[in-house]
């Protein structure tokens, strides 16, 4: 019975993890997420950690996880509309399409309903608040190989560990296993060097019947250019690619292209403003890529997922560190061997004991 259990146990961990791996390269929720704001209070906190039923699309009064204008978004079905659903948040007042703010949304929208429990979602508290503070420090591309990491080993290696632990005497580390270490750590400091300089490059304006009285004032449904500038900090070259969010931006030229170390790029840019009269803030993502892969190879995967050029860079790195363990033929020798003693830690206590008795 208790090798069931840790059977089941061990597959619900395996599925989450290549769900979190999923999740992360495709930039989508899948089968978790997390709540970051107040706009379903009480039923759903900020910060409460939630599990999604991808197999339902959801109906009128469920909770569903749907793409909005660019930005995954937990609300209720409040209603069914003549283009697909109208959805509102259980704290706010209006709709999410009241006076055509957003449009109605479509079931290729909407990735899944929330998991509820007798009229509850099943909830973790707070966890949520946890994965964003470690998000905004760490890569979730690390966070997410760190997990599949941790979990290989508890679910490969746990048995093996158990059979052998007894009849274990020598721990035996080969160059070869030093070497694949190493190679690792090497392509994870390449891929951390060029996220590191991913960013995001924003500017602010106002909507206003005052249009032009005053810098950054524009009227309403008027159009407007702006010159932003991208600089690479950085000692050696990048790929760029930018990409603005929303639909009121157009980039006047080129959305890819390469900076040398210390060198400027002037993006130019067209501005709708929106009719609605306030302040607005736009931002156009920057994601940048070392040029040791052909541009033409990052463009497509990039054209995917922003994280999906690592796949080339990680197979190129692998190729060049296994044609170099080739040529060097070594592989085999131990570089660390240890005893290990059977006595374990008690028996490490038992020999202090009789050194102090001495």
């Amino acid at each position: 019975m208790i090798k069931i259990l840790e059977g089941v146990l061990t597959g619900i961990i395996v599925v989450f993890l290549f769900a979190s791996i999923a999740g992360f390269i495709l930039d989508m929720p899948v089968l978790v997420s997390y709540v970051y704001s107040d706009s379903m209070n009480p039923t759903l906190k900020k910060g409460d950690f939630f599990f999604i039923n991808p197999l339902s699309k959801g109906d009128v009064g469920d909770i569903i996880v749907y793409n909005m204008k660019g930005q995954w978004t937990v609300h209720r079905i409040y209603a069914k509309g003549a283009e697909g659903y109208i959805t509102k948040g259980d704290n706010n007042i209006a709709t999410d399409q009241q006076e055509g703010k957003n449009p109605e949304i479509k079931s290729k929208d909407i990735i899944g309903k929330v998991i509820v429990i007798k009229g509850t979602p099943l909830t973790v508290p707070k966890v949520g608040g946890y994965v964003k503070t470690i998000s905004n420090k760490i890569s979730n591309f690390y966070v997410a190989a760190a997990l599949l990491i941790f979990g290989g080993v508890l679910v490969t290696l746990n048995d093996k560990n158990e059979k052998k632990r007894k009849r274990q005497k020598v721990i035996k580390i080969k160059f070869k296993t030093v070497y694949i270490i190493t190679s690792a750590l090497t392509i994870a400091i390449l891929i951390l060097s060029m996220m590191l300089s991913w960013g995001t490059l924003s500017f602010g304006y106002s909507s206003t019947l005052a249009g032009g009285q005053n810098e950054g004032w524009y009227l309403p449904e008027s159009t407007f250019e702006k010159e932003l500038s991208l600089q690479n900090r950085a000692v050696y070259p990048f790929y760029y690619f930018i990409e603005p969010r929303g639909d009121r931006i157009q980039i006047n030229g080129e959305n890819s292209f390469k900076i040398s170390s210390g060198e400027n790029k002037d993006i130019k840019l067209t501005i709708n403003v929106p009719k609605e009269t306030r302040l607005f803030t736009e931002k156009i993502d920057v994601y940048a890529y070392l040029p040791i892969v052909p541009i033409s190879i990052i463009g497509v995967l990039y054209s995917k997922s922003p994280y999906l050029p690592f796949i080339a860079y990680i197979g190129e790195a692998a190729l060049l560190f296994l044609l170099l363990h080739l040529i060097a033929g070594v592989g085999n020798e131990e570089v660390i061997r240890y005893r290990v003693h059977r006595s374990g830690t008690f028996g490490i206590f038992k020999r202090i004991r009789r050194g102090m008795r001495l």
